[in-house]
């Protein structure tokens, strides 16, 4: 291993929030061009969108003559997950994009760290809230490939995907907040969701967050799904609500329902899983204390309230 080229010690920050590639452009410059082995040039570096975890940086380089586009997340928690998982995606027929150089040590910045590709397009959110029926096949089209993933072609990372989430256990997950801090209409769903839970799928691959926003798209294709940092087998119809969720105007259109009948789901099991969303967002808030997008606890009892009023 080649010697260090990074940050003088007293340079490092104990967290990558604080850090701007901006104020480092050697660093960045050795670092690119160590892994890519060409010679790199840094032109620039913006910080992209905070979604639900600290946000990563796009950097402008020149490398080997041609300028590019790279996307450096300074990774503390669960970067080597999302990395080798990447790395695990290259064969698959789904576009995601390659990770290079993770750093466990923080040799190049101080704190771990990994680059990827930067997927060029636009989040697939916009034009599925407009209704485009383009959108809408590739989000099925994406999600099913997604689920469709095996194990056996992910054997690279089997030890890290041997956890399976369950709708049992989102379940009972969020009745132990309640437990500890009882609710009158948290105990009454939790009871109607114990008694009607349904025969539910088998657990399905996933990049843990389903988020319109990590799926990209470029001239009505699919460009690439980012965000994998919690991926995972877990219950495939709870995973693929969110979106429906967090924006409320894409419902009652038969997206979901029509996602089921592709994977030959009954449709019919949409309803309890739309009280276990509820459900298990509001354990979430309490046990945070911040609401979850527009969800406030006042908001989630009123909506439990209505899932247990409905036959």
């Amino acid at each position: 291993m080649a010697q260090s080229t990074g940050l003088d010690p007293d340079e490092r920050p104990a967290e990558g929030a604080g850090l701007d590639p901006n104020a480092h452009p050697a660093a960045c410059e050795a670092y690119l061009g160590r892994w890519l082995e060409t010679r790199v040039r840094f032109l620039g570096a913006e910080r992209l969108a905070k979604s639900t975890r600290d946000a990563p940086w796009r950097l402008e380089v020149e490398a080997g003559g041609a300028r590019r586009r790279y996307v450096l997340r300074f990774a503390p928690r669960r970067g080597e997950h999302e990395y080798m998982v990447l790395r695990a995606m290259e064969p698959v027929p789904i576009p995601t994009p390659r990770a290079y150089g993770w750093d466990p040590v923080g040799d190049a910045f101080g704190v771990p760290c990994f680059f990827s590709d930067f997927v060029e397009g636009e989040s697939l959110l916009g034009p599925m809230l407009a209704g485009e029926p383009w959108a809408e096949e590739v989000y099925v089209d994406t999600v099913c490939a997604l689920q469709g993933v095996t194990r056996a072609q992910l054997s690279a990372v089997a030890d890290r995907l041997e956890m399976e989430e369950t709708a049992a256990s989102f379940l009972e997950a969020a009745h132990e907040q309640f437990v500890a801090d009882p609710d009158p209409v948290a105990d009454a769903a939790y009871a109607k969701l114990r008694a009607t839970m349904p025969e539910t799928p088998a657990s399905r691959f996933s990049n843990g967050d389903l988020w319109l926003d990590n799926m990209i798209v470029r001239d009505g294709r699919l460009a690439g799904v980012i965000d994998f940092e919690n991926a995972a087998f877990s219950d495939p119809v709870y995973e693929v609500l969110l979106p429906f969720f967090v924006s409320p105007g894409l419902r009652h259109r038969g997206t979901e329902e029509r996602y089921c009948e592709r994977m030959g789901f009954d449709p019919g099991v949409l309803g309890w899983y739309r009280g276990l969303e509820y459900f298990d967002t509001w354990h979430w808030v309490r046990a945070t204390g911040e609401p979850f997008e527009h969800y406030t606890e006042d908001v989630l009892r009123a909506a439990l309230e209505r899932w247990l009023a409905e036959a």
